[in-house]
């Protein structure tokens, strides 16, 4: 900051040359105001969302900022992840993120997918998979965007439509098995 003031009193004073002191403590004061309006503008473009048991604060204003319409998809899966083991958690993380597994963590991975629900087949649906499917059916996004939302494969989510009759086949589910 005092660099900022002592370069900008400089390229004052050599292009405007000696304007008095009330001219300078003015350009001064402009860095200075420059340099917390800049810093003030940052501190509103990065803000940090504080969550509790009563929403989301931010700027001191307790709101619900992630209202993205998956709300009880959100509280069920932190209801989950509050469950499961640790070690677990990070397993997922490491899976999500692409990472190879070691020996042990993929034989842990194995031992305990089952208290997740885990299909044993990835065109497979559960229950709760299927009626997500409906209601974001309902809400008019494609299958795209479905398959997207769910992580699963969009020839899965056609064929759950097509089974549950909110869709008709497309070409290349009618020529398999229907």
């Amino acid at each position: 900051m005092e660099q900022e003031i002592v370069i900008t009193l400089k390229r004052v004073t050599d292009r405007h040359g000696d304007m008095g002191e009330a001219y300078l403590w003015g350009a001064a004061r402009n860095v200075v105001r420059l340099y917390w309006r800049k810093r003030y503008r940052q501190a509103r473009r990065f803000r940090h969302l504080v969550e509790s048991n009563r929403g989301e604060m931010v700027a001191g204003k307790w709101t619900f900022v992630s209202d993205d319409g998956d709300n009880e998809a959100r509280m069920d899966a932190k209801a989950t992840l509050a469950t499961l083991p640790e070690r677990l958690v990070e397993i997922g993380y490491k899976r999500l993120n692409g990472e190879e597994l070691n020996t042990a963590d993929e034989w842990y991975w194995m031992r305990h997918k089952a208290k997740l629900d885990c299909r044993k087949r990835g065109d497979q649906l559960s229950e709760w998979e299927k009626k997500r499917v409906m209601q974001l059916h309902n809400k008019g996004l494609s299958v795209s965007k479905i398959a997207r939302t769910l992580g699963r494969g969009r020839k899965t989510v056609d064929l759950c439509l097509v089974r549950t009759g909110l869709r008709e086949a497309p070409p290349y589910l009618a020529r398999k098995s229907m």
